[in-house]
């Protein structure tokens, strides 16, 4: 996922990338969700809407503000399939879609490990999901997770899809960051740009249609316990069904 695609995951969200910057976005981003995932994050690149840099140097030194952030650094290697005590099955794959493991490279953030999950930085994985563009949120809003994983989907017809999964430090962590993200989300309904969402209510987690300049996304995103997992898919039309969001929903519990 490239970092123009980083508002969504993606998404993620996926899908789920930005408060007023970029950001999938989509985890997935990809929300992304591109997310995006990467839904995170408006979606631009074959591999969805939310993704930021991962790279196996040590972290990039912070500014003395704590709500910025370095421009993240390039990779310097494959990055690593596992993050924590996250691996690929914690992200699902939907139904329709399949796996795809991109090659990366400087300008999509992280170089590739040959699998179709790689380990994201998780402060920018969290700012990328976060900072979709509707209301202004810093990262003394929330809480940064403790790790992060993406993952990169397909359709039939090579559509992009990002999954996006966050673990925090405990579950209150994740439940404040999880609050904070859905007021983001819910702040998309009345704009038209970068993003405009409707949420389809009565889930049991997220569920949104999020409309980009350049391309229509689906999000969907649950929390459980300590873990945030967002999924963005390219969706022309909105045709994902309420059914298809629902049996998605019940792959993140």
């Amino acid at each position: 996922m490239s970092r123009r695609g980083r508002a969504a995951l993606a998404a993620a969200s996926l899908v789920l990338i930005a408060g007023c910057t970029a950001g999938p976005a989509g985890p997935a981003g990809p929300a992304g969700p591109a997310p995006a995932p990467r839904p995170s994050p408006a979606p631009a690149s074959a591999s969805g809407p939310a993704t930021a840099a991962y790279s196996t140097a040590d972290p990039a030194p912070e500014p003395t503000t704590t709500n910025t952030l370095p421009p993240p650094p390039a990779p310097s290697g494959p990055a690593p399939s596992t993050a924590g005590d996250l691996a690929a099955a914690a992200l699902p794959v939907p139904a329709g879609w399949r796996t795809v493991a991109l090659e990366g490279s400087t300008e999509e953030g992280f170089e590739g490990n040959g699998s179709w999950v790689h380990a994201r930085d998780p402060r920018y994985a969290a700012q990328d999901a976060i900072t979709i563009g509707c209301a202004d949120v810093t990262r003394d809003d929330y809480p940064d997770p403790v790790a992060a994983l993406e993952g990169n989907y397909t359709d039939g017809d090579g559509a992009p899809g990002v999954g996006l999964a966050l673990d925090f430090a405990d579950e209150a962590a994740a439940a404040a960051y999880w609050e904070r993200y859905t007021a983001q989300v819910a702040a998309c309904r009345t704009l038209d740009e970068p993003v405009r969402t409707a949420l389809v209510e009565g889930l049991p987690g997220l569920v949104d249609r999020r409309t980009y300049p350049d391309g229509e996304w689906t999000e969907v995103g649950r929390r459980s316990r300590a873990r945030v997992t967002l999924v963005i898919l390219s969706d022309p039309g909105h045709r994902m069904s309420r059914a298809q969001a629902r049996l998605l929903l019940d792959q993140l519990a």
